[in-house]
């Protein structure tokens, strides 16, 4: 990296023409003509209060721990760096104020929004002020292929979206679904649940019900679940928050005890099973990592995690430490803000902490995509 006062915000700009390490005896006669090197602030956004503060709160540890381990080696060119977390509250409208407030505190760029609503709502704040975001857990596809300020560390709902349909059907042997979506997070469970009902019924099966409910106005959980069951589906697909998936589960099973059960991604935290209980059992799931990977790197990061947070990871976790690595790496090499989004793109290729995430030019990630199962009150791999 370029080792100019320069380089990132905070430098006195009288330093532009006197770089650190090469100014031989002038500098070292200005005794500290460059100071004290200042801190680097990366800013954090997502939904650290409300129900799901889970997702927020596990992408915001994930980013944390990744700047607090380059941190303990030095930082970036002996800069050290400082997360600036800012709560979204799942609101469209304090979003864009968190984002705002990120901007004036000096960030460099933003490891954040966790939900896909919340970033189609602040990405155009995002490109007027050219703030870098890279979403951790956002995936709707309205952002997919855009020349913008939003990049992201995993792939977009559409895909998860027609990879569990083909599970569902190839896989598990279902012929007939009804889905219930989430509109709190409508860019996230639309993109999600529309490529999932086209690929399902592609296929050959029937999708029978597509409702959707709002999980902000105090939804009938209970009302919900019968109208699901009217249409008599082998499956029900829930594309909601884990304590959504969670209280329909309940009332879902006990209008029907053995009807199957299978839930959209961001359903797939630790609450989901704290909440539902032995109802989620054998819930299937699309999955972001590998909860059981048994690989040297991968058991470092859950050491490490499960030390300083006292809780298991999740997906959320996984994916901000990811994206947190990927600011971390084009903040190393960019040499000033301006050029980090360039630089990010033109690095492409980066490894995680379990599988390497791959952007193509828009920033759109790639990554890899597991199955799994609610067995036994625990998460596990699915056969």
């Amino acid at each position: 990296m370029p080792t100019s006062c320069a380089s990132y915000p905070g430098h006195p700009r009288r330093a532009r023409t006197l770089p650190c390490g090469l100014a031989g005896l002038a500098l070292m006669l200005s005794l500290g003509a460059c100071g004290p090197k200042p801190d680097i602030r990366i800013g954090f956004i997502g939904g650290l209060s409300g129900k799901f503060s889970d997702l927020g709160t596990s992408t915001r540890n994930g980013a944390l721990l990744a700047i607090e381990q380059v941190n303990a080696t030095g930082g970036i060119d002996g800069r050290k760096l400082v997360m600036v977390e800012q709560d979204d509250k799942q609101n469209s409208e304090q979003a864009v104020i968190a984002l705002t407030e990120l901007k004036k505190q000096g960030v460099v760029a933003v490891v954040g929004p966790s939900t896909s609503s919340i970033a189609t709502a602040v990405v155009g704040k995002a490109n007027e002020e050219k703030l870098l975001l890279v979403a951790p857990t956002a995936t709707t596809n309205k952002l997919t292929g855009k020349d913008d300020y939003f990049l992201r560390a995993t792939g977009d709902a559409s895909l998860y979206g027609r990879l569990a349909a083909q599970m569902h059907f190839e896989k598990r042997g279902m012929r007939s679904v009804a889905l219930i979506l989430d509109m709190a997070n409508a860019d996230y469970t639309e993109s999600w649940a529309q490529p999932y009902a086209d690929e399902f019924s592609r296929l050959g099966g029937k999708v029978l019900a597509m409702q959707r409910f709002k999980s902000t106005d105090n939804p009938d959980h209970q009302a919900i679940a019968k109208g699901l069951l009217a249409a008599s589906p082998q499956m029900v697909v829930t594309v909601a928050s884990s304590v959504d998936s969670a209280l329909l589960a309940q009332r879902l099973k006990q209008l029907q005890p053995e009807l199957a059960l299978a839930g959209a991604g961001w359903a797939s935290t630790e609450r989901l099973i704290e909440l539902g209980g032995s109802s989620v059992e054998g819930m299937l799931f699309e999955q972001y990592f590998d909860r059981f990977d048994t690989s040297p790197k991968y058991q470092r990061f859950l050491e490490s995690y499960k030390a300083r947070f006292k809780s298991e990871p999740g997906f959320g976790a996984v994916l901000a430490f990811d994206a947190a690595n990927m600011v971390i790496a084009g903040i190393a090499k960019a040499g000033e803000p301006a050029a980090l989004k360039s630089t990010i793109l033109g690095i492409e290729s980066f490894e995680g902490v379990q599988n390497r995430v791959t952007l193509d030019t828009f920033g759109d990630a790639t990554r890899s995509v597991y199955f799994g199962i609610v067995k036994d009150g625990a998460f596990a791999k699915l056969d």
